[in-house]
């Protein structure tokens, strides 16, 4: 894969599974109390949060990985696993179940409180965007694969900064029919990736 393949690979990998559409309603369903100027606060509060979250997993993973003794086949295996149900429940336009639990949309405090937990944690950054991007860093060769792999994260990070800043107007413009429409799209593209991540790690396991 080359260099802007492999970027866009990246790209388009973090971003469904960061899913900043369909995270639209959640989102806005728990900042919509608080004026405009302190909407934009939360948002950037909770995306450079989770940009230094992905960030740390992609520098440090691979320590991880030693540490714990975990091999990077297994880890596709179940990554993938856990990706495939991510996007089965995007499929059915549900939230990921992974990501949100009701609890802690109710636990909210001030703005910093909102903003990472649970904006940042769980809901932009959940178990799935932390698998992709250590399944991102497992694919990186070279040192300039792992500065694509950092560029897709700041990338897909600033792109879904702009979409929940946004969310107002789209919410007005798309409702929510368009959303659950896109987010079933992203839903399949997202099981078909977890399934190639699968395979590919059952037959590193395999030796195949």
């Amino acid at each position: 894969m080359d260099i802007i393949g492999f970027y866009i690979y990246g790209f388009v990998s973090l971003f469904i599974t960061v899913d900043p559409i369909g995270l639209i309603p959640i989102v806005h369903s728990i900042i919509y109390p608080y004026p405009k100027e302190q909407r934009i606060k939360i948002i950037r509060k909770a995306m450079i949060s989770s940009t230094l979250i992905l960030l740390l997993f992609a520098l440090f993973g691979n320590y991880i990985f030693n540490y714990f003794g975990i091999t990077i086949d297994a880890f596709r295996v179940a990554g993938g696993i856990l990706l495939f149900k991510i996007g089965w429940d995007m499929l059915h336009a549900e939230v990921p179940k992974t990501k949100h639990k009701p609890d802690e949309r109710l636990d909210i405090g001030d703005i910093e409180s909102i903003a990472y937990v649970p904006l940042s944690i769980p809901l932009i950054t959940g178990p799935g965007a932390i698998t992709t991007t250590m399944i991102l860093v497992s694919k990186a060769q070279s040192v300039l694969d792992k500065g694509i792999v950092i560029l897709s994260i700041l990338s897909t990070m600033l792109v879904s900064a702009i979409i929940l800043s946004l969310s107002d107007y789209i919410i007005r413009r798309i409702n929510i029919y368009g959303i659950n429409a896109f987010v079933r799209i992203m839903g399949l593209l997202l099981a078909a990736i977890s399934v190639q991540i699968i395979f590919t790690g059952i037959f590193g396991l395999c030796n195949i």
